[in-house]
């Protein structure tokens, strides 16, 4: 194993990583890999340490290369957003794949709450910053789906200030068409901070465009629940089979065989 890091956009954002070596050579082995770029919620005014971590060695044991993005946060996000940040990464990685021993049409992107915002921005609006910037995939763990009145509020102010032009721009659920990636979608029906009905608006909207996408509606937990396993804070049962589904949609995806 190896590290890498970059600083991203005008806020020098940093993305750290971890990379496998090549181990071709070994029988059973592989060259170069899948990449995960991991985006911690916390309502866009902090990064969760229970979505970062506990995350990535998961992700990285499983066979990926993965990435951590500590995007803009509060005032910093007036001067570098984080959709922007996401797809400045994506094109660093898929620009540097040779060296960092990755694929460069399977880089996808994670993201918990907030962070989820971010994924789902990037998933649809990467267009605007070209095709180096498309993620391959994105999963989306109870995610921050819309803006405004129905979305969540300190999200919301956080990242448009009220701004009508923003708020619309960065509710997800309208902005899906049919170049929108593949998303696995994950939340809890009790999530009383961030509603799950958004989530599903969403998936149905990639449907509806013909996307690829997964939706898991699990009937027990509260917000924030990362892993669902005690070194994460808040152990839940109920929802802890949601990264060996992730890992499913994402390896039929990629073909990536473990």
């Amino acid at each position: 194993m190896r590290t890498a890091k970059y600083l991203i956009g005008e806020n020098k954002t940093e993305l750290y990583g971890y990379i496998h070596d090549e181990q071709a050579q070994l029988e059973g082995c592989y060259g170069k890999r899948p990449c995960i770029i991991v985006c911690p919620g916390g309502a866009y005014r902090l990064l969760s340490p229970r979505e970062e971590d506990p995350v990535v060695f998961p992700l990285f044991s499983h066979g990926y290369n993965v990435f951590v993005l500590k995007y803009s946060l509060k005032e910093d996000i007036r001067k570098s957003r984080p959709e922007v940040e996401a797809a400045m990464a994506i094109r660093a990685i898929r620009e540097d794949s040779e060296k960092l021993n990755t694929e460069p049409d399977k880089i996808a992107i994670l993201g918990f709450s907030a962070g989820g915002h971010v994924a789902a921005s990037i998933a649809c609006h990467w267009k605007h910053y070209g095709e180096l910037s498309r993620p391959n995939a994105a999963v989306l763990c109870y995610p921050v789906i819309t803006m405004g009145e129905n979305g969540h509020q300190e999200s919301t102010e956080n990242l448009t200030g009220g701004d009508e032009r923003l708020i619309s721009y960065y509710s997800m659920e309208t902005q899906v068409d049919e170049d929108t990636a593949p998303c696995f979608i994950w939340h809890t029906i009790p999530d009383a901070s961030v509603p799950f009905r958004p989530s599903v608006d969403f998936a149905l909207s990639l449907v509806e465009h013909g996307v690829e996408c997964e939706l898991h509606l699990y009937p027990r937990g509260k917000h924030g629940l990362s892993l669902g396993y005690g070194e994460t804070g808040v152990r839940e049962k109920c929802v802890q089979s949601w990264l060996d589904l992730a890992f499913t949609f994402l390896d039929n995806l990629w073909d990536f065989a473990r």
